[in-house]
């Protein structure tokens, strides 16, 4: 039996597939190793290699994109992830996720600066190449608090 997770997985909108749980570790090149030590004997997980693809959370899950933080705009971005499978309701082995009704209601957000600036490239929020910690989020949930039954006042 699995662990206790309010995590609901990743997914791939380059190829708007689920990234399987047992495979999310590499994928995100989360696996520790022995090339750097913690104080000379704990396995670390190494500085990251791919500068390619950026992570955003939403809905619990993460979203996996390949994109350019200095060519790509937050408009392209924002419709790629939603074409790609952000926000669109999808079954995952983890559980179903939210639903998003149109690309233009995804937001994105970096160091809790919202990017409203549609024609700005990621860059120019200071994002760096390969961010793993980027934000999406419905903007019609924005101010709200989550609902009484949601996993959140657990």
């Amino acid at each position: 039996m699995a662990g206790l997770t309010l995590g609901k997985g990743a997914w791939d909108c380059d190829n708007n597939v689920e990234i399987p749980p047992d495979k999310e570790q590499i994928v995100f090149e989360e696996v520790a190793t022995r090339e750097f030590l913690a104080f000379g004997v704990l396995p670390t997980v190494p500085r990251r290699k791919d500068n390619d693809h950026l992570a955003f959370f939403c809905d619990g899950c993460r979203y996996r994109i390949k994109a350019s933080v200095h060519d790509d705009t937050v408009r392209d971005i924002r419709r790629r992830l939603w074409e790609g499978g952000l926000g669109r309701g999808g079954a995952m082995q983890t559980g179903k996720r939210d639903i998003i009704e149109r690309w233009e209601d995804v937001m994105l957000s970096y160091k809790f600066k919202m990017m409203v600036d549609d024609d700005a490239n990621l860059a120019e929020y200071g994002v760096p190449p390969g961010c793993k910690c980027l934000i999406a989020v419905d903007k019609n949930k924005l101010g709200k608090p989550p609902p009484f039954k949601s996993d959140y006042w657990a």
